[in-house]
C-alpha cells in the first residue's frame, strides 16, 4: 500500500472544527534564553483564556518542560513510539487542564527520529485531532534534525533570543537553516531579557537588519521580557510565573504576549486537527512514507 497516498486520504478525511488547530514552535539559536519557561507559561496563559491546550516537548533526550511545570510524568514520547501506552493515556495533564506530551531525557535513541519513527508518532496522534485549539511545540534549542522536523511541521514559529552576540549570531544561523531547509518564511522574535520594549525593539532590529539583507525570511518583533528576579524563583519552584507571581513584570510581560499573539491570525491557516504534521510528513517523504 503506498503510505503516502494513505495519509492524503487522512488528511482529506480530518474534520474541520469552528476553531481550527493552532501549532506554533518555539524555538532558540542557543540554549539558556529561556525558551522553556516561556513556552511553559504561554501555555498556562492561553489554557486560563479559554483554549484547549497541548504543549509538545520537541527537546526529544533533553526534555525539561514537566519540570519547570513542577509535573511528574510516568510516561514520554518514547513510550508513544514503541507501542507502550496510546496518546490518549500518554499525555499528562498540568496546570490549568493544559496537556503535556513529555520526551524522555537522557535517551540517546530519540535525539534523531527516523522516518518510521516520525510516521508512528503522526499516527499516534491522529486520534487527538479534534482535542485541542492550541498545539505549543517547545523546541530544542539549535538546528538539528527534530528541531527542522518539529519547527516546519508548525503554522507559526517564534524564535527566543537574547542581547547576547552569541545569541544573535545563533538565532542568524537559525533561520538561515529553517527558512532554507524547513519552508519556515517568517518567524516571531521575542527578546527575553531586556529591560525596556525601546531596548527590544533595538535587540530585534539588529537581527532584522542582517536577516533582511541576506534572506528571504520574514521577521516581526512579538514583544520582550523583562528582567524579573520573579522567573528565577518560580523556576525554583517549579510554578509558572505567571500563577507564582502574577503581578510581577514578567508575567505582565507574558500576558501582553500572549494576547497579541491569539489575538493574531495564523501566518498558515491548515483545515483540520493534527493535518499540520501529516503535510509536513508528506512533503519531506515526497513519495511512500517510511514505515
Amino acid at each position: 500500500m503506498d503510505q503516502a497516498n494513505t495519509l492524503r486520504e487522512l488528511v482529506e478525511r480530518s474534520p474541520q472544527g469552528a476553531n481550527p488547530l493552532r501549532v506554533i514552535a518555539v524555538t532558540s539559536g542557543k540554549g539558556g534564553v529561556g525558551k522553556t519557561h516561556i513556552v511553559a507559561n504561554l501555555a498556562v496563559l492561553a489554557a486560563r483564556m479559554g483554549r484547549r491546550v497541548l504543549l509538545l516537548d520537541g527537546d526529544l533526550g533533553l526534555a525539561n518542560s514537566d519540570i519547570v511545570l513542577g509535573m511528574t510524568t510516568q510516561y514520554h514520547l518514547g513510550h508513544l513510539l514503541d507501542g507502550t501506552i496510546d496518546a490518549e493515556h500518554v499525555l499528562a495533564e498540568g496546570p490549568h487542564g493544559i496537556r503535556v506530551l513529555g520526551a524522555s531525557s537522557g535517551v540517546q535513541e530519540l535525539t534523531v527520529l527516523d522516518d518510521a519513527q516520525k510516521l508512528r508518532l503522526l499516527s499516534a496522534l491522529d486520534p487527538l485531532d479534534s482535542k485541542f485549539d492550541l498545539v505549543l511545540i517547545d523546541c530544542g534549542a539549535g538546528i538539528g534534525d527534530n528541531v527542522l522536523f518539529f519547527a516546519g511541521a508548525a503554522q507559526e514559529a517564534i524564535l527566543v533570543v537574547s542581547p547576547e552576540p552569541t545569541s544573535l549570531t545563533d538565532a542568524y544561523a537559525t533561520v538561515k537553516v529553517l527558512s532554507q531547509r524547513a519552508g519556515v518564511d517568517h518567524f516571531q522574535v521575542l527578546v527575553n531579557p531586556m529591560p525596556t520594549e525601546a531596548h527590544g525593539r533595538e535587540i530585534f532590529s539588529k537581527l532584522s537588519r542582517v536577516t533582511d539583507r541576506f534572506l528571504q525570511a520574514r521577521l516581526s518583533f512579538l514583544g520582550h521580557i523583562p528582567r524579573d528576579e520573579n522567573l528565577q524563583r518560580a523556576l525554583m519552584a517549579q510554578r509558572p510565573v505567571v500563577d507564582l507571581y502574577p503581578r510581577s513584570p514578567a508575567s505582565r510581560a507574558l500576558e501582553a504576549i500572549c494576547d497579541r499573539l491569539l489575538a493574531s491570525r495564523p501566518q498558515a491557516q491548515l483545515q483540520g486537527g493534527l493535518k499540520f504534521l501529516w503535510q509536513r510528513l508528506l512533503r519531506e517523504s515526497g513519495g511512500p512514507a517510511a514505515g
